[in-house]
């Protein structure tokens, strides 16, 4: 027999009364009634230990670098003038203004279609058993396999760029919502029914607001995948953008200049992927209590 506390049933009728809002909202109402606990000194202890890190991995590298030489492995401390020459020239700011519009496109349309897509096969058990066997089969198909394909389909241009970086990064996406969708809590779907919720209101209230960290699980993971995917589409395309500045530089065995776009790169994933946490503390408080 499935048991259901008070508290469910009180946050089920302000769900459907309204008076609660969303699962969002009783979540924040629920936690501003909890006395908020001081900041952890585990956080702090974190964050010292990232920095030692970052710190002795700067200092092996620029050993490293001085014993191998330039021309191998340039030290950070050469990396400096690089980047100023590269500052000085436009090409880096250029370069990181082009990847940023595909990137920001392409993601953009893996958001909507995987978000879209995953709640129907979530939601309509007719649509997930038609959709599965095209989503196994194009997710194990090799996204470089396709380019010359999406080369004859789309041109060379930012269009195939930003459809490579959607390939990469959409059906992560799509199966973190389908997995969302099918985990929520069937106690609470029964309990919202019970007291009258329509179709609407259970998507509305209940099954958006559950799979919601899931969701957010799978776009992280998408970030992720869009940056390769970037940087992927601007080699293999076109001579663009910051894989167009890794072609460019190799060419020249000007290492130092690799490795600033590398740099580059690593720091726009973590600016990417922070964007999207932060977005999931707005949207899911109550997941980060």
């Amino acid at each position: 027999m499935v048991r259901i506390t008070r508290r469910q049933v009180t946050q089920t009728k302000k769900f459907l009364t309204g008076k609660g809002g969303s699962m969002a909202a009783s979540a924040s109402a629920s936690r501003s009634e909890v006395k908020k606990q001081p900041p952890r000194r585990g956080i702090r202890r974190e964050r010292i230990i990232q920095a030692v890190a970052i710190i002795v991995v700067l200092i092996a590298w620029e050993l490293a670098g001085r014993q191998l030489g330039v021309f191998i492995l340039a030290p950070p401390s050469s990396l400096v003038a690089a980047f100023s020459e590269m500052m000085g020239t436009g090409e880096l700011q250029k370069a990181l203004m082009d990847s940023s519009v595909g990137l920001v496109l392409g993601f953009g349309f893996a958001a909507f279609f995987g978000v879209a897509i995953g709640f129907l096969m979530g939601t309509y058990r007719s649509v997930a058993t038609i959709m599965d066997p095209f989503v196994s089969a194009l997710y194990v198909v090799p996204i470089a396999a396709l380019v010359p394909l999406i080369i004859v389909w789309t041109g060379i241009g930012l269009t195939p760029r930003v459809l490579t970086v959607t390939l990469f990064a959409v059906f992560e996406i799509l199966i973190a919502t389908y997995t969302g969708v099918r985990g929520v809590n069937q106690r609470l779907i029964d309990m919202a029914r019970s007291f009258g919720a329509n179709q609407r209101q259970l998507f509305r209230h209940v099954v958006f607001f559950g799979a919601l960290p899931v969701i957010f699980a799978g776009l992280r993971i998408g970030a992720g995948r869009a940056i390769k995917g970037m940087v992927i589409a601007e080699l293999l395309f076109a001579v663009t953008g910051l894989g167009g500045l890794v072609l460019t530089h190799s060419h020249y065995y000007r290492t130092d200049k690799v490795l600033v776009v590398v740099v580059v790169i690593s720091l726009l994933g973590v600016i990417f992927v922070s964007l999207v946490q932060l977005a999931e503390r707005k949207l899911a408080p109550w997941w980060h209590d």
